[in-house]
């Protein structure tokens, strides 16, 4: 009987400890094509949102756009959402008519959004590239 209430005061603990530890792990995604959004931060006339998919960190460029009021859905820090992604390493992209053009110095390889704006990889985060999304316009979520 001794040996048994000990086994429960130390099952009991664990028991309790995965409980809260599964709750935590509920905002990171399950699925392949959700992104959860860590960070957004501005530069100039774009905002720069930071997005995590599986292990890996997401810098996602979108120009700033009033608000719309058919807006159903704005992106939150927090939440996750599914995003269909494009490389800016693999493809040269035309948003809202800008033609976006590659600045390399110092092997840190950055792009000019516009005549004020450059928006860089950050390597030591763990971010390789820039990506651009039809799903967000301003900071709202189109699905």
């Amino acid at each position: 009987m001794k040996n048994l209430a000990i086994a429960l005061l130390l099952i009991i603990p664990m028991f309790l400890h995965s409980c809260f530890a599964s709750r935590a792990l509920t905002k990171v995604p399950k699925n392949d094509s959700l992104y959860l959004i860590k960070s957004i931060d501005s530069v100039n006339n774009w905002y720069t949102i930071y997005a995590i998919k599986m292990d890996s960190t997401y810098k996602i460029v979108v120009k700033k756009e009033k608000l719309d009021l058919k807006c159903k859905r704005v992106i939150m820090v927090g939440e996750s959402y599914r995003l269909e992604l494009h490389s800016r390493k693999n493809e040269v992209p035309v948003i809202n008519g800008i033609k976006i053009s590659p600045i390399n110095s110092l092997d840190i390889e950055c792009y000019t959004y516009d005549e004020n704006t450059v928006i860089c990889i950050d390597p030591k985060k763990g971010i390789y590239d820039l990506y651009h999304t039809p799903n967000i316009k301003g900071l709202c979520y189109i699905k």
